[in-house]
């Protein structure tokens, strides 16, 4: 029979007992303890105000003007008409990066509104006619002639200037859309609150504008008709003779920054 030594014994016995790993316990926090602190989202830059160009209107360049169209039996004996209104105030501002975010307004006095004066008629006729509105020159009349057209004009049955004393136009919005009228090409598309007679339309405008030179140039056109703003169109010789329903307006003005 052999000895076993101690040692031997104490290895023999501890082989046979199980191996267990005791987790060791996490470190109790203090109850009073801070949380930890959340991670923070990077601050967002503040987007750039857009940079905002006031203009003043530059009168002699500018006009805002309707052109009436000559219609009856007897129209062969009528003229079209160019009325132009050039004593106007205009609130113009823009900004350089982005013009069809730009703003324009505009009021003036129907009594102010210029009938048939040669010079307008003759400096405006090639954009009228570009324009495809007409293409012969505006008929040059006499002064007591184009008198007697202004009281009609201005009498309580047509634009009743005494009653409605004012007009105005309200840009609302301006978008990129191609169109054409007549030979002349726009870029952009204008829509636009126009008063007349106490009543407002809202029409949508073939435009262009551009700035070069700190120099706003805008123009744009468009059809309307006397009965849209509760006027009924200009009747003589029992209907023979006299103005069609429909007219076209023109709105071409140079502005500088201020």
């Amino acid at each position: 029979m052999k000895c076993v030594s101690r040692f031997q014994a104490f290895c023999v016995a501890a082989s046979l007992l199980p191996v267990t790993m005791a987790a060791k316990p996490a470190k109790k926090q203090p109850q009073n303890a801070p949380a930890a602190a959340k991670p923070t989202a990077a601050p967002q830059p503040t987007p750039a105000k857009p940079e905002v160009w006031e203009f003043n209107l530059k009168s002699d360049d500018s006009v805002f003007a309707i052109v009436t169209q000559k219609a009856g039996l007897a129209a062969k004996l009528a003229h079209n008409h160019f009325i132009a209104a050039r004593q106007i105030s205009a609130v113009i501002s823009a900004d350089p990066k982005n013009l069809n975010a730009g703003k324009f307004s505009l009021k003036g006095k129907v009594s102010e509104l210029e009938f048939d004066r040669k010079d307008l008629a003759r400096r405006w006729y090639p954009t009228i006619k570009e324009l495809g509105w007409q293409d012969e020159p505006f008929s040059e009349l006499k002064d007591s002639d184009r008198e007697t057209i202004r009281e009609h004009a201005l009498a309580d049955d047509q634009l009743d200037a005494e009653k409605f004393s004012d007009f105005s136009a309200q840009l609302e919005s301006v978008s990129d859309a191609e169109s054409q009228t007549g030979g002349k090409k726009f870029l952009k598309k204008a829509k636009v609150a126009v008063t007349i007679h106490g009543k407002t339309v809202i029409r949508e405008f073939p435009a262009n504008i551009t700035l070069k030179d700190q120099e706003l140039t805008v123009e744009a056109a468009t059809d309307f008709k006397f009965t849209d703003f509760g006027i009924k169109p200009y009747r003589a010789l029992m209907g023979a003779l006299g103005n069609d329903d429909r007219f076209n307006m023109l709105v071409s003005f140079r502005a500088v920054k201020k």
